[in-house]
């Protein structure tokens, strides 16, 4: 068998610069296009002869060039888990031995790092103000390993301050609901913050009733609502009964709607 020294060579016929990459026209064979890394990692000229196997080697050094290149883009522009990482690469180009090759380049210079990677994860999400669920999700979503997630610590404490670190903002949007309703939302809104139950419960503790002349305020323009609603088909007992079952389910208490219903009994306005 001929060695690569004394095999067939294909002659170098012409070479064009191009903006991103070099062309090699050869006599009886096939143009190809390498990258500029490729050209200068060896000496070519008009006229050189190349086996097939250098050739090859010249196409896979530029594959390799090209990827390694667009990875950098990846890695300057934001972070990536080493999943992810793969996943983006393997989108550009199928070949999963440059692939593991770049990979295994940029986790010894430390731009790969899934360990690091979760804990500026999970210090960002802090600053948001995710709960440990939400930031759970999010380490998944990235594509950090369940191995390395499960060795993710959240404090309790640090859970709670964060989740009462909310109520001012969440009190502002809910205001506008009876306190009982207005408990049960900010509930909710820390449940879907990624709080755990517990953590939710006692951050709403915090949440303060409103002061008597804005409760009355409020239980009044939603029994005008309300009845305004009703009056149109029922009347009496009945209109008496539905207005007071949606001021329950608004999160008014038993005794202020009976207190107010009455007053209004006695104004002789209902």
């Amino acid at each position: 068998m001929p060695s690569e020294s004394t095999g067939k060579k294909y002659t170098i016929k012409s070479i064009k610069f191009n903006k991103d990459n070099v062309t090699l026209t050869f006599i009886k064979y096939e143009r190809v296009q390498i990258s500029k890394d490729a050209y200068l990692s060896t000496y070519l000229y008009e006229g050189k002869g190349l086996s097939k196997r250098e050739i090859d080697k010249l196409i896979e050094l530029s594959a390799y060039a090209e990827l390694s290149n667009y990875a950098l883009k990846l890695l300057n522009k934001r972070r990536y888990s080493e999943k992810a990482f793969y996943e983006k690469l393997k989108a550009k180009d199928n070949n999963k031995e440059i692939i593991n090759a770049i990979i295994k380049k940029y986790k010894k210079n430390g731009l790969l790092d899934d360990k690091s990677f979760m804990e500026d994860l999970i210090a960002w999400d802090d600053e948001r103000l995710f709960g440990k669920n939400k930031t759970l999700k999010h380490l998944k979503d990235e594509g950090i390993p369940e191995a390395l997630i499960s060795k993710a610590h959240f404090s309790s404490s640090n859970e709670l301050k964060k989740a009462k670190g909310l109520l001012p903002k969440l009190d502002k949007k809910y205001a506008k609901y009876a306190y009982q309703s207005k408990k049960r939302h900010i509930f909710d809104a820390l449940i879907n913050q990624g709080y755990e139950i517990d953590v939710a419960k006692l951050a709403t503790e915090g949440v303060k009733e409103d002061k008597p002349k804005v409760a009355r305020a409020k239980l009044s323009g939603d029994f005008t609502k309300i009845k305004k609603r009703y009056e149109k088909k029922y009347d009496g007992y009945e209109l008496k009964k539905r207005i007071y079952a949606a001021l329950v389910n608004k999160g008014y208490k038993h005794s202020e709607i009976k207190e107010f219903m009455e007053g209004m009994n006695d104004e002789n306005d209902f």
